[in-house]
């Protein structure tokens, strides 16, 4: 931390000298044009140009498995890293290949030039192209339809269907490390909200709600590994139970991001009145499963669980539907 007191030239400029070293460890000398950005917590940022050329890294690439090699990238892309350089003495075809499906898995993020040893991956997406609010949007329509299939798939003992909403989970993935990626560079480079539209705080509950939609859509793919797991498909009424405790989820999650997506206070609170009772609803119908189709019980049981879990997932969407208004008023009031 430096410490300078504020002066004052000319009878009415008042102005502070800036600490020399690290002044030129960001490049600043005589001439420079900076950037100064008030906020509403009353502080004063100095962002220098040249910070915007330095936005790379250099991962030295070991004998990594791929889920090690994919968290070395995932992780640089989600601080916000634009350019990733891979080096290595020798990068094997095998490498090469783990980058590139790394690489699909990320959106925006492209190889841009490559050698023996080294490899440049760039993100190429840019915060602008892709509104938070309309990304979230697609992820809920995403898990919507991954949740009504995986149970439609395992009342209906349907492995096609349930397979697909497994391979579909990689799209909910995608968009999520998205998200968390423009968060980060929020968090580091402040002049970017003028550019998003909306504050840090803002950005962060729908960051939150990104996160809680991410897993409501595992519980759909561990709805459709039961499906798998099942050696018949289950009985009609046990299948008419399920399916009446997953409309009440799903209805449950809907109403909970519309709370949130339109700022809805009121429905935000209707939607937490539902948490009384409902566990019991769900352990009737695991009972009653259990008794008629005793053989499928583990099965049926990860679907009750999950569903609980959702209905879960969805109050704590509520919940940030009730506290975004709250930070917006107190961002009005500190402005």
């Amino acid at each position: 931390m430096y410490r300078r007191k504020v002066q004052k030239t000319g009878g009415s400029t008042y102005f502070v000298t800036l600490p020399k070293a690290w002044a030129e460890s960001v490049g600043i000398e005589p001439g420079v044009v900076v950037t100064l950005m008030p906020n509403d917590a009353g502080t004063l940022l100095l962002v220098p140009e040249s910070l915007s050329r330095v936005n790379r890294c250099r991962i030295e690439l070991e004998e990594w498995d791929f889920d090690r090699f994919q968290r070395e990238i995932i992780s640089r892309y989600i601080v916000g890293y634009d350019i990733i350089e891979i080096h290595r003495d020798r990068i094997r075809p095998e490498q090469r290949r783990m980058m590139r499906e790394i690489a699909q898995g990320l959106v925006g993020l492209e190889i841009f030039d490559e050698t023996q040893e080294a490899v440049l991956l760039q993100a190429m997406v840019n915060v602008r192209d892709f509104p938070v609010e309309r990304t979230l949007t697609r992820i809920f329509d995403i898990t919507h339809a991954m949740l009504n299939d995986a149970v439609s798939a395992f009342c209906a003992h349907d492995e096609e269907l349930a397979r697909d909403v497994l391979e579909r989970d990689g799209d909910i993935d995608r968009l999520v490390l998205l998200v968390a990626r423009q968060f980060s560079l929020l968090l580091r480079d402040l002049l970017l909200e003028e550019d998003v539209g909306l504050s840090r705080l803002e950005f962060l509950h729908y960051h939150t709600v990104a996160d809680q939609l991410e897993r409501v859509a595992d519980h759909a793919g561990k709805i459709s590994e039961a499906t798998l797991a099942l050696g018949a498909a289950v009985h009609k009424p046990v299948g008419k139970e399920i399916e009446e405790r997953a409309r009440d989820a799903v209805s449950v999650l809907g109403r909970a991001v519309q709370a949130f997506e339109n700022r809805n206070m009121d429905l935000a609170n209707q939607v937490l009145k539902e948490k009384e009772h409902a566990e019991q609803l769900f352990q009737v119908t695991r009972r009653t499963a259990a008794e008629r189709q005793p053989e499928a019980a583990p099965s049926i049981s990860i679907v009750i669980d999950s569903l609980l879990r959702i209905r879960e997932y969805a109050f704590n969407i509520a919940e940030t539907a009730l506290d975004a208004p709250t930070m917006e008023n107190v961002q009005g009031s500190a402005g």
